[in-house]
């Protein structure tokens, strides 16, 4: 079978999320074969490729020439979203079906151009927003269509993310997050990010909502940048928000609650919590964190009988065998593979759009239709 060629951007020897979500995952397959890297510089693309024994592949300092090179299908850009229109504009340009980091552009207007001139093109898309790829989230869909639970009513959803750069202690490639306003785009990025991968898998559950009020707010002030261990600085002003509260009705007429505050969970195993209610029985849902999007070892599903009272353990679909950053991931691009996308263009715009209301709703202390 010839392999899918791959062109990315992004893929730093510095480490990060594409050596540790992409990476390992394209480096077992036999579908997919990295045959062409961009990045900053020629050089730094070479030392990626040393770094990572990536052979038979060419070095590029721009996307323009890349996407020149015939041997690459599929362009995957996971670098910061403030980069990703002018990145992802040429390969579509060029032809090539394309993967990018959620979100899609910086703002609502640069995703729907990129959705616009993809259709044009006629190139296959879909985008990271791999929750909704989980071996979790199969499981719940699976429990809802089996209709155990019965007739859908309300879902209440909270949790912590459990990342540093979403409490105190702020990395500086995540220097950004600090801020309520980035030049060049709309919301907030962190919460952009955090809010669109957690609602997009639980909306993947119980359906898109159709209505939100929001409630937004920032719990630690003050942050320290550090690098690793080493505290650089103290005592930093941040005015983003890092706490979320949520709620509306989905287009199917169920009642959502969503909580998320940045940092850590109170303990251990316990930086989550989702009941799906249901007319006929309860699915509770609990583990270490809410970004199912990168998973957690000890999530648990658990089904109540209201008619027996009797509580059961629902045993999990089957997930890819790969680190846990990486197993999501690949299963987006076993999707790809397969001609099909679990996430396309389409379906990240109609999450830029949610997070519009979501804003306008904070805003404006109003819900918002979607």
């Amino acid at each position: 079978m010839t392999r899918i060629g791959v062109g990315f951007i992004g893929l730093s020897a510095g480490g990060g999320w594409a050596s540790a979500a992409h990476l390992p995952y394209l480096k077992s397959t036999d579908k997919f074969e990295i045959v062409a890297l961009t990045n900053s510089s020629k050089k730094s693309a070479q030392e990626s490729m040393s770094k990572y024994h990536i052979e038979n592949a060419e070095a590029y300092d721009s996307v323009e020439e890349m996407v020149k090179n015939s041997r690459v299908n599929l362009v995957v850009c996971a670098v910061a979203v403030f980069s990703h229109y002018q990145l992802v504009k040429p390969a579509l340009e060029a032809g090539k079906d394309v993967y990018v980091e959620w979100p899609l552009g910086a703002t609502t207007k640069e995703a729907e151009e990129l959705t616009k001139l993809a259709k044009e093109k006629g190139v296959r898309t879909f985008v990271g927003l791999q929750g909704r790829a989980s071996h979790l989230i199969s499981t719940l869909q699976t429990l809802l269509s089996e209709g155990g639970i019965g007739r859908l009513l309300a879902s209440q959803m909270s949790g912590s993310a459990c990342t540093p750069e979403t409490g105190t202690k702020l990395p500086p490639r995540y220097s950004y997050f600090k801020d309520r306003e980035a030049e060049g785009t709309t919301g907030q990025v962190m919460l952009n990010i955090y809010i669109g991968h957690t609602v997009d898998y639980m909306a993947a559950v119980i359906g898109e909502p159709a209505t939100v009020s929001a409630e937004l707010k920032t719990t630690w002030p003050t942050i320290d940048l550090v690098d690793d261990d080493k505290v650089l600085e103290t005592g930093i002003t941040k005015t983003a928000d890092d706490y979320v509260s949520l709620h509306g009705i989905t287009a199917n007429g169920t009642t959502y609650t969503y909580n998320m505050r940045g940092g850590d969970a109170f303990a251990p195993e316990e930086g989550f919590a989702w009941d799906i209610i249901g007319d006929k029985g309860q699915i509770r849902v609990t583990g270490s964190t809410i970004m199912a999007n990168l998973g957690a070892e000890d999530y648990k599903i658990r089904i109540k009988d209201y008619e027996t009272g009797k509580i059961s353990d629902a045993e999990f679909d089957a997930c890819l065998d790969l680190p846990l950053a990486a197993q999501n991931v690949g299963k987006l691009y076993e999707s790809y593979a397969a001609g099909d996308s679990l996430c396309t263009f389409e379906d990240a715009v109609q999450r830029h759009k949610f997070l519009d209301g979501v804003f306008q709703a904070a805003d404006k202390s109003k819900v918002v239709k979607i």
